[in-house]
């Protein structure tokens, strides 16, 4: 092998690449579609960032001055909205039953009798728990204006025996809670799914794309690019014609689209820098699975199973440490593991790259081991291709000899 003959079949194979994008239309809409239309879809359905005005139901069976306020109280949270009052419990509980609230609120006969006499009072809150994110916003809410109304009574109480204002405010609630969200002060939950999506997107159009583009050559009736003379130039070649769609799909999402709804986090540059690593990543992922391809569905197929389950085992939507240990192991393995984590400190917290030297070290190691992998996924068939030849007592013809449609 000579490299002046490596570089032939390399560019041979760009400028077929290149005819063979825009002839087949397929490889053509999946370049464009994917880091266009997929990122849209998910910036619209996740627009408003948080979930608020939950719908509940309300059953008062006190009727009291108390229980009037407390309901008032309640619908003034932005996380609650009481849609209806319900008339028994079994009403409020088949209601939930047909997902017409997610909360239903009970406020007892004797609530404002039990508060009066200084004895604890109940609130009790139901729910269907279908949507546990909904949960996790109501609930609080409710909590939250419980223990407001509860805290003053008791000042009331203390009040009325003369305890100075301060003092009866200090003794109703000794213990005063605040929160302070360091990196997300929004709590936006749309901002924090969303660009991990946006990461998997731009994974599946390097990967698809390629993979896609190779079983559509073999459904032409060509041979199969890992088959070829040459074939990692062949494939490094189709690579080389894709990568302008990648880097654009990258320069949308990560300069166009993060910004423009907010989710790029305090640095532009960084969040865009390290989706770049990211694709860059995962290239050889990328010629390796299209060396296997054998058709434009079974491409699909491929990834439908390689895509899902790598982004939930990845500890981002689900803590790392509570992973099985063999998952947390071979997911390491996966470029998407260490570029999600990058990203939600690059999101969240600060724009400095130092910040996450950790995960771009961990990319690298990746890109270096995934190149290996792909030579040697390619090579093999290389060599097969070969030792098939001289069993029937040729050599493989040369690639100076074949001609590139």
């Amino acid at each position: 092998m000579t490299a002046g003959a490596w570089l032939e079949v390399l560019r041979a194979s760009v400028r077929e690449e290149r005819g063979r994008i825009f002839r087949e239309r397929s490889i053509l809409l999946v370049l464009i579609a994917i880091p266009l239309l997929y990122p849209v879809i998910v910036a619209y359905l996740y627009h408003a960032e948080d979930s608020r005005d939950r719908p509940a139901l309300l059953l008062d069976l006190d009727g009291s001055a108390l229980s009037r306020r407390l309901t008032l109280e309640l619908e003034a949270t932005p996380e609650l909205r009481i849609d209806r009052r319900v008339a028994s419990l079994d009403e409020g509980v088949a209601a939930l039953r047909r997902d017409q609230a997610e909360l239903l609120l009970v406020v007892p006969d004797d609530f404002s009798r039990r508060l009066k006499r200084g004895e604890q009072a109940q609130l009790a809150v139901w729910a269907g728990g279908a949507n546990l994110y909904t949960w996790a916003i109501a609930y609080p809410a409710a909590v939250t204006v419980a223990g407001a109304t509860g805290a003053r009574v008791r000042t009331a109480a203390f009040l009325a025996k003369g305890v100075p204002p301060d003092v009866a405010r200090a003794r109703a609630a000794p213990i005063a809670t605040g929160d302070r969200l360091l990196y997300h002060p929004t709590g936006s939950y749309g901002r924090y799914l969303a660009a991990g999506i946006f990461l998997v997107v731009l994974q599946q159009l390097v990967v698809v794309s390629l993979a896609f583009s190779a079983g559509a050559r073999l459904e032409a009736g060509l041979p199969a690019a890992g088959r070829e003379p040459f074939p990692l130039a062949r494939l490094l070649g189709m690579a080389a014609a894709h990568a302008p769609f990648w880097l654009a799909g990258v320069a949308f999402v990560g300069l166009l689209l993060m910004p423009a709804m907010g989710w790029a986090g305090p640095s532009v540059l960084a969040t865009a820098a390290l989706l770049l690593a990211f694709a860059v990543a995962m290239v050889p992922v990328a010629i390796g699975l299209a060396s296997l391809a054998r058709d434009r569905m079974g491409t699909f197929q491929l990834l439908m199973f390689f895509s899902v389950p790598l982004f939930l085992a990845s500890g981002f939507t689900w803590p790392p440490g509570q992973l099985p240990r063999a998952v947390e192991v071979a997911t390491a393995l996966f470029p998407a593991t260490p570029a999600l984590r990058a990203l939600r400190v690059l999101v969240m917290k600060t724009g400095d790259l130092g910040a996450v030297a950790p995960q771009l070290a961990w990319l690298g190691a990746l890109l270096v081991l995934h190149s290996a992998l792909a030579a040697l996924v390619v090579r093999r068939a290389a060599v097969a291709r070969r030792l098939a030849a001289l069993r029937r007592g040729a050599e493989p013809p040369s690639p100076a000899s074949r001609s590139t449609p």
